[in-house]
């Protein structure tokens, strides 16, 4: 078996199911024996963690099932159609609680008492139900910390709020004890408050996932920046973010500085992908749609020696060179400088990583080729490589004669 078995999401939910049905039937039967309705509210709220945990085994088997034509998102929606029967189910067994609660109310008020039949039996698996509630908890808070899983965090508050309702049950068996029967009906009221609120948020989620509603993604900033940062990308037409079950999707509509081959487009949305789910664990699935720009622009770059405008000799050197020169050509019916501008190299004086650091202040400039005097050392080579940078080594002396290549052979 593999060592990290158990942290993954398969074996996690089968505890969380195998634990919360034997809790269920263990505390509806000594509800019964008990005649306590706060421990009948425990139990149905150990149900609604069984059907959590239902719904997680059902999206883990439909996550493997690819997208086809006819469901192009995939199935995990199935996910939310279930939770939203679910709730509804959870706000009835709520309902039937609450009923419960103030019909032993109004008798408590007509000075008929509720009676209980307490055992050293019944508390002394409340105290047990408590402790593997707790080490449950506990288990899944390392886990989550092991895995930064948000999935797997939020299963463990969702524990946290189980042991503090089954410390409450506990402290009403004790109370009860001495007489207080009406404690009771508050704890039960109390739990059913909280099995109300769990319904709730599953109604909410799965109506909003339903409706194809775009969620308050809070990295949204980051996520734009990060997508942005790639040079070939002039700017972002549509980010959405949607949630599908339990799964994030982000759908991007980006716009290209230029017209790209197929091939290269593929690996930009390859390397926005690979890169977006690196930085953000917690999105699934990456939707990308590419346009060209309307204005065809390429920003050539070139290492200058000195700084004589357009006159400006090319440099041996890359790392070493005093000025960049950045030349920006529209390429509509005829080719054209449009603009340019010459900056300063202000890693020249660097000791180490200087060609890194140029070949990353280059990129984040959007160039798309870059002319050389000399092959490149292998950094910053893939670092170009990887931005879908075209470096060309030509024997070509100054700016004019690159700008002349660059409009008669784009």
């Amino acid at each position: 078996m593999d060592a990290t078995f158990y942290k993954k999401p398969v074996f996690l939910n089968l505890i969380l199911l195998v634990v919360n049905l034997g809790l269920f039937i263990s505390k509806i039967i000594f509800s019964i024996r008990t005649n306590s309705l706060a421990l009948q509210a425990d139990a149905f709220d150990s149900l609604t963690d069984i059907f959590m945990a239902l719904i997680a085994f059902i999206g883990l088997i439909y996550a493997n099932k690819k997208p086809n034509e006819k469901f192009p998102y995939g199935y995990y929606k199935i996910e939310n159609i279930i939770s939203l029967v679910i709730s509804l189910f959870i706000f009835y067994t709520a309902y039937n609680i609450i009923l419960q609660a103030f019909s032993d109310f109004a008798s408590f008020i007509g000075g008929s008492l509720k009676t209980f039949n307490i055992t050293l039996e019944a508390f002394i698996f409340l105290l047990i139900s408590l402790i593997i509630t707790l080490l449950l908890t506990l288990y899944l808070k390392y886990v989550a910390k092991l895995t930064e899983s948000p999935i797997i965090k939020s299963q463990a508050n969702e524990k946290l709020y189980d042991n503090f309702i089954s410390l409450s049950v506990i402290i009403n068996f004790i109370v009860a004890v001495f007489g207080f029967s009406f404690i009771d009906t508050i704890i039960g009221l109390s739990i059913a408050a909280f099995i109300i609120k769990g319904g709730y948020d599953m109604f909410v989620q799965s109506t909003k996932t339903l409706l194809d509603a775009v969620i308050d993604f809070e990295n949204r900033k980051e996520l734009y920046d990060l997508i942005t940062n790639f040079s070939k990308v002039k700017e972002i037409e549509k980010l959405e973010v949607r949630s599908y079950g339990r799964y994030i999707f982000v759908e991007v509509s980006i716009i290209l500085n230029k017209e790209l081959h197929l091939l290269l487009i593929e690996d930009l949305k390859k390397a926005i992908t690979e890169k977006v789910k690196s930085k953000f664990p917690q999105i699934f699935r990456i939707i990308i749609i590419t346009q060209a720009s309307e204005k065809q622009i390429v920003r050539v770059a070139v290492p200058i020696a000195e700084n004589n405008d357009l006159d400006s000799q090319i440099s041996e050197h890359f790392g070493e060179a005093e000025f960049f020169a950045l030349l920006d050509f529209v390429h509509d019916k005829i080719g054209r400088l449009a603009d340019y501008k010459i900056l300063s190299n202000k890693y020249k004086d660097v000791e180490k990583r200087k060609g890194i650091l140029v070949s990353d202040w280059l990129v984040s400039e959007k160039i798309d080729k870059l002319y050389l005097k000399k092959e490149l050392k292998k950094g910053p080579s893939l670092m170009f490589e990887n931005s879908l940078v075209q470096t060309i080594t030509s024997e070509l002396e100054n700016l004019r004669e690159i700008i002349k290549k660059e409009i008669e052979n784009p």
